[in-house]
């Protein structure tokens, strides 16, 4: 019996896959930080390590250095939503004895994020940050806080805003207050500034300056102060086959599936990977096209790729239509830096029935994160497309 694979990756073929539960695994890792007076650094589910670099301006010392654990039985924020923080850990300073005036702005610090590896369009989550000295309306400076983008790798990138941040505005290089005043009590969006901003553009590092505006009540407080607390989260691609595969998901990052890759849980960060119950946005089949070739007993597919870095494909078909990806049905192949194909070839079982079957492909810069059709990865994308086995 002779077969031709035609693979279909429109969105009627998931037709009867909506409503897949999410599947949490052990592979999975939290997120995590540590934090001195000089650096910070932390680590995404995904495995994507990220280092934070302050350096003091004129005479701004950190007064204090803590980590923010992730907590996911925290209440949601409605200042942070959509991009649900409570499953992101991060870092909380306290800068003192910059230099203040009264109705003027102090430059106080610049941070410099480093990614392990280049990311796409990560989230920064600012949550508390701004400050205050003394204890009464009498004798009190408030600092009204500012965050300015100032540089990028490798290439500057703009903000964009993505929730919260009320009385504050932003913009493509700035987080800031839309007008500061003699404030009676203090809370997000009153001095202190809490929402989340994207972060446009595929970066390895990026830069930011944070300023202060001194509103001085009486005759002022004691010492300048500003709190600092921001958290990260990075842009993830999560596959769609049933529950019963498995969960994978990878951070976006400037190698990936097809010609174009779009983010999956904007509304969401989890500490494990999820099923989506249907993504019609992937590409890497795109338009039904027959892409497979059978020759004797095996079978060659070519998928397009958008290679950023040397990567790895690898690619695994449910043969036995158990409903899971098996180590004997994975195939992987490697690419060079900007490849636009690469081909993906498997043995044929003796005995296959003619019907769909699922699978799944996953892109990485790292050969050692895509051994397994699940879990977490810190590069690239996965798709998942049923496909045809016709007589």
């Amino acid at each position: 019996m002779a077969f031709r694979v035609m693979v279909a990756c429109t969105a009627t073929a998931f037709v009867g896959v909506s409503g897949v539960a999410p599947v949490a695994r052990a592979d999975s890792a939290p997120s995590s930080f540590t934090n001195s007076a000089t650096v910070a650094s932390g680590r995404a589910p995904s495995g994507v390590t990220v280092t934070v670099r302050k350096e003091m301006i004129g005479t701004a010392r950190v007064a204090s250095a803590e980590a923010s654990s992730a907590n996911p039985a925290a209440p949601d924020d409605e200042y942070l939503i959509p991009a649900n923080t409570k499953t992101s850990a991060g870092f909380v300073d306290l800068y003192e004895g910059f230099a203040a005036e009264d109705g003027e702005w102090s430059d106080v610090a610049r941070l410099t994020f480093t990614f392990s590896r280049p990311v796409r369009d990560p989230r920064l989550h600012v949550f508390g940050t701004g400050g205050a000295s003394g204890e009464s309306r009498k004798r009190r400076d408030d600092y009204w806080p500012a965050v300015e983008l100032v540089g990028g790798v490798p290439a500057m990138p703009t903000f964009s805003w993505a929730a919260g941040f009320p009385g504050y505005r932003v913009t493509s290089d700035a987080i800031a207050p839309e007008r500061v005043y003699p404030a009676r009590s203090t809370t997000c969006g009153v001095v202190y500034t809490c929402g989340t901003a994207k972060v446009n553009g595929t970066v390895s590092t990026f830069t930011v300056k944070l300023k202060a505006y001194d509103v001085r009540h009486g005759r002022g407080g004691s010492m300048p102060q500003l709190w600092a607390a921001f958290k990260l989260s990075l842009a993830e691609d999560v596959s769609d086959a049933p529950a019963s595969f498995g969960v994978a998901s990878h951070a976006i990052t400037d190698s990936h599936l097809g010609w174009s890759v779009s983010d999956d849980h904007t509304g969401e960060v989890s500490m494990t990977p999820r099923a989506l119950p249907l993504d019609t946005g992937d590409d890497a089949m795109e338009g039904g096209e027959e892409r497979s070739v059978l020759s004797g007993r095996r079978c060659r597919i070519s998928v397009p790729v958008t290679a950023g870095s040397p990567s790895k494909v690898a690619g695994w078909i449910d043969f036995d239509r158990d409903g899971r990806f098996d180590a004997d049905e994975r195939a992987t192949t490697l690419v060079d830096e900007g490849a636009t194909d690469a081909e993906l070839t498997w043995p044929i079982p003796e005995s296959l029935p003619a019907g769909p079957v699922w699978m799944r492909l996953r892109l990485v810069a790292r050969a050692e994160s895509v051994d397994s059709a699940t879990g977490w990865a810190d590069s690239g994308e996965v798709e998942d497309h049923q496909i045809q086995f016709v007589e």
